[in-house]
C-alpha cells in the first residue's frame, strides 16, 4: 500500500523532476551496494525547514549538490560524485592508523583494566 501511494505521488511530478528523482535513487542504491556502511547518505529536501537552512548555510544554488565530509562539494552530475566518494573514502582510510591488536598481561595492562 505505502509503495503504491508513493509511486502515485511521484507520478504527479513533472517529467524532469521524476527523472532526477529516479537518477538520484539509482545512485544512492548503487553507492550503498558498492560501499555499504562506509558511506552515510542523507537526502535533504530543500523545501523543508532544515533543508532551507542547509541551502542558505552552504550557499547551494543548483541540485543535486553533494556535500562530502571534509568540505568537498559536488554540484550536479558532471562533478563525478562517484569519484569524489571513492577519493574521500581513500583519504579517510589512509588517515586512520591501523594498530595491531593489543594483548595485555596483568603487569602491562592499563590501570583501568588491571585486576585489584
Amino acid at each position: 500500500m505505502g509503495r503504491q501511494v508513493h509511486t502515485q505521488e511521484i507520478n504527479e511530478y513533472p517529467e524532469d523532476v521524476k527523472e532526477e528523482y529516479l537518477r538520484l535513487s539509482e545512485w544512492v542504491r548503487k553507492t550503498r551496494d558498492t560501499y555499504g556502511q562506509r558511506v552515510v547518505i542523507r537526502i535533504v529536501d530543500p523545501q523543508s525547514l532544515g533543508g532551507f537552512w542547509k541551502v542558505l548555510r552552504q550557499r547551494i544554488r543548483r541540485y543535486p549538490t553533494f556535500l562530502i565530509e571534509g568540505g568537498e562539494r559536488i554540484v550536479g552530475w558532471d562533478g563525478d560524485p562517484d569519484g569524489v566518494v571513492a577519493r574521500a573514502l581513500a583519504r579517510q582510510s589512509s588517515a586512520v592508523p591501523h594498530e595491531a591488536p593489543a594483548s595485555y598481561g596483568d603487569s602491562q595492562a592499563p590501570s583501568q583494566f588491571r585486576s585489584p
